[in-house]
């Protein structure tokens, strides 16, 4: 009987402790998993810069950002604008869009310019024009105007970034982050149109942006033949 007595109590001790090795390895797993999950959240927290606006991630005009900027500008009337690349995007209370567009008066023989149309998103869906800053740059069409040829997409290609690196070798006064490559033209080598964000190199400076002419030649030489600015209305 004591016997008997011994071998239960000794399987007793086993089940409390296969237990107790079960409960350990549960609070283990809870605890990575929420070590896990606070972790993730921390980089989604800091990947979100709300209250500052982002560069996005692709300059490309996606069908979502081609909906809101339809409904954002049905009722402008005097001036046609056509999206070209996206540019930036700011969490509010909604989102505030950033995107370059080809602007042309609806007259007769009215030149094509570039400007950028802010548009504020609510978390209705709603959209509207919030901002719009115009330019005298010369936008070039997609069938071409005077050399200059429209890309198919506004992502930037490894030449023109190699040709902007290498111009801005010796650039002072401010830093050029190229954003969406605009136009080519092929000469003794390559124009490339590009629109940059533009940062002083003062302290506290405050970013614009401004389009880009950089010149590559057949040697691997580049040079910043022209930049153009634009202004607010």
């Amino acid at each position: 009987m004591k016997k008997i007595l011994s071998i239960l109590i000794c399987i007793s001790l086993i089940l409390a402790s296969v237990a107790a090795l079960a409960a350990c390895s549960k609070q283990t797993n809870e605890k990575e998993q929420t070590t896990k999950q606070t972790t993730e959240g921390t980089s989604e927290a800091n990947n979100n810069t709300a209250g500052g606006w982002s560069k996005a991630e692709s300059p490309v005009i996606t069908d979502d950002i081609k909906k809101v900027f339809k409904k954002a500008t049905a009722e402008l009337t005097g001036v046609e604008y056509e999206p070209v690349a996206y540019v930036a995007s700011q969490v509010v209370a909604g989102t505030n869009h950033c995107v370059l567009c080809k602007a042309t008066a609806t007259v007769p023989n009215a030149p094509t310019t570039y400007a950028f149309v802010y548009i504020y998103e609510d978390l209705k869906g709603n959209a509207e024009v919030s901002k719009i800053v115009s330019s005298e740059i010369a936008a070039v069409s997609s069938t071409g105007d005077g050399g200059w040829v429209e890309t198919q997409t506004p992502e930037m290609t490894d030449k023109a970034n190699k040709a902007l690196e290498k111009a801005c070798e010796t650039l002072t006064g401010a830093e050029y982050t190229p954003i969406a490559l605009l136009a080519t033209q092929l000469v003794a080598g390559t124009n490339y149109r590009i629109l940059c964000e533009s940062t002083p190199s003062v302290p506290n400076a405050e970013s614009g942006y401004v389009i880009v002419t950089v010149y590559a030649d057949l040697e691997g030489n580049a040079e910043i033949t022209d930049t153009a600015e634009f202004y607010e209305e």
